[in-house]
Order: structure tokens, then sequence, then C-alpha cells
């Protein structure tokens, strides 16, 4: 039965510092599986082999239990395998997240929980097949391998997928200006919102290819820099900071009435996951209404409506309950200087 890993991220903190380094990194286990995605990645890219990534929960045994040491740890599992993948398993049981436990490392396990992060891993076991730079291809979600063979045979399930990922890249490397700009766009399109992450360099480039938006798409990936931004804050722990990341395009003359609209509201829902306060409640109803306003007849304006009504009405009780505290303070202090 699959466990969700939300359930570690929410049992277990994050370290102090990000990537702080606590003795020498372990990049490979007995079996020469990776235990270490950085290190995986680089090894991916020199061999110019795809990666599988397996997420696992151990303690949990049942698929778990029989995916490793049916399959990963198979003696036949480099040699059916290996020639055309590098492999890394991150586990998520929770004894190697106790501060009690002899191989606790707190930066190995703040890499492992920013990928899970940023990979959106949720539940155990999965498998992502990457290629060498990262992008997603597939998530066989379902494993009920016993063998090697068997797991083979799941991979091949895929095989479409993975080529028509290799010949999309092959076409991105080979075609130029905006026509890679158009390919770039093709593979976001065909890639799942929660593995765009990876991509984000690609939106980089065609922000920096297109710079006259000839084909259209510099404002949608503007706001795809955006999201990863954001993103990036959150796991840097600065959330504060999130807001700005869809602030900063509005100033683009690329960006579309829509895509405008869908920044504001952005910036709306990301100050509304902040502490409650009158200063935030303002600011919520600041970019909702310059939402609303770029066009009233647009759907996502109507859904602006219905939140600005409850956003006010918030805002009229903290407002409220602000007045009555600061006025029983100040009766507080007037009776007391008058003693």
């Amino acid at each position: 039965m699959k466990k969700k890993l939300l359930k570690i991220f929410a049992a277990c903190a994050f370290a102090a510092v990000v990537f702080s380094s606590c003795g020498k990194k372990i990049v490979k286990d007995d079996y020469g599986i990776y235990t270490d995605l950085e290190s995986a990645l680089k090894a991916s890219k020199k061999s110019g082999k795809k990666l599988l990534l397996f997420f696992t929960k151990l303690e949990d045994g049942g698929l778990n239990e029989s995916l490793v040491n049916g399959v990963l740890h198979a003696d036949d599992y480099g040699e059916k395998i290996g020639a055309e993948f590098e492999t890394c398993q991150i586990d998520y049981s929770r004894e190697r997240f106790s501060k009690k436990s002899e191989n606790f490392d707190e930066a190995r396990n703040e890499r492992d929980m920013r990928a899970a992060v940023i990979y959106g891993a949720e539940s155990t076991p999965a498998v992502l097949i990457l290629t060498k730079q990262g992008y997603v291809i597939s998530n066989v979600s379902y494993l009920p391998a016993k063998n090697v063979k068997e797991f083979s045979d799941i991979i091949e399930v895929d095989r479409k997928n993975i080529e028509a990922m290799e010949n999309l890249l092959s076409e991105i490397d080979q075609a130029k200006g905006v026509d890679k700009v158009k390919k770039i766009d093709e593979l976001y399109e065909g890639t799942r919102a929660n593995y765009r992450y990876q991509l984000r360099a690609l939106s980089d480039e065609v922000i920096k290819l297109d710079k006259k938006n000839q084909s259209g798409l510099v404002g949608k990936h503007l706001l795809a820099r955006a999201s990863t931004k954001a993103m990036d804050c959150y796991l840097r722990r600065e959330p504060e900071k999130a807001v700005e990341c869809y602030l900063e395009p509005l100033q683009s003359k690329f960006l579309s009435v829509e895509e405008k609209q869908r920044s504001y509201f952005a910036a709306a829902y990301i100050t509304g996951n902040n502490s409650p306060s009158v200063e935030n409640s303002e600011k919520i109803i600041g970019y909702l209404n310059a939402a609303k306003d770029l066009d009233p007849n647009s759907p996502l304006a109507e859904r602006c409506r219905l939140l600005l009504d409850r956003q006010e009405k918030i805002l009229a009780d903290q407002k409220q309950t602000a007045a009555k505290k600061a006025a029983e303070e100040s009766g507080a202090f007037d009776e007391g200087d008058a003693q």
C-alpha cells in the first residue's frame, strides 16, 4: 500500500542551512545504485544515459521491499538495465530523518526532500524515467514487478514516450531562433504541470532567443519562470519573496491581458498563504481588483469578484478586531497611568 510522503514532510523539518556540509557525501550504495540525485544527474550527462529515479520507503515493506530486493538489488539489474539507464534510489524511511539515528545527515535529508518536492513525489514506491538533463519522460507509479524481467517489461510500455522525447530533444538541439522557441514550447506543453520545474532553463532560453516576441510565447514563459522562481523562494524558506516573482513579469510588454490577470491572481493567492493581517488583506484585494479590471468579462474576473467579496469581509473583521484591541490597550494604559 502506498504511503503519502507528505506525511514525512509534515513530521520532518528541513535543515537550517540548504545543502550544508555534513561530512563526506555518499553517492552510491553497495549495489552501485546512486543515492544522491545531483551525482546521478551528473553521471547521466556524462554517460548520455537516461536516469531511472526511484522513490521508496522500505520500512513499509510490500511493493517497496519487493521492488528494491527483487529488482534494484538483483544480480542481473546492471546487465539488463545499466546499458540504457543510470539509476538513483532515494529512500524516505522515517528512521533516517530522526536526529537520534546514527545515520542522520541533515544535508542529505535536505537534498532528498528537495528532490521529492521538485519531482512531485507524494507516494512510494514510484519511478520516474528522466532524460539525461533531468526532464521527466514518464511516471511509473504502480510497480508490481518482482524481478528485473518484469520491471523491464513495465519500462517497455513507455518506449514510445521515451523515443518521442529523445526525438523532440534532438529537434530542439538542431533548431535555431524562433523555430527552436516553438520546439521548446512543444516540450513544455507536452510535460505535465508538476514536472515543468525542470524546464526552467529552457524557458529562459525562450526569453533570450525571442527578444521581439515573434513567436507570441515569451509572456507564457515569463510566467513559467515566475512559477519556478516562486518555488525556489519556498525551497529557500523565503516565502515572503515569492509574490515578487509574479509581479516582476507585469513590467514586460509581452504579457497578454490574460497573462497579466493570471500573474495578479497568483500574487493574490501567494499573499493569501502568508500570515493573515490587515496589510496582507489589503494587498490581496488590490491584486484581485487589478486582475478583474484588466478584463471584467473574463472567467478569471468572475472568480476574482467572488474572492473579493470574501476577502473584503475578512478585512472588515480584521479592522474591527484591530480597533477593539487598540481601544483595550489604550484603556489599560490610561487606567495604569491614572493610578
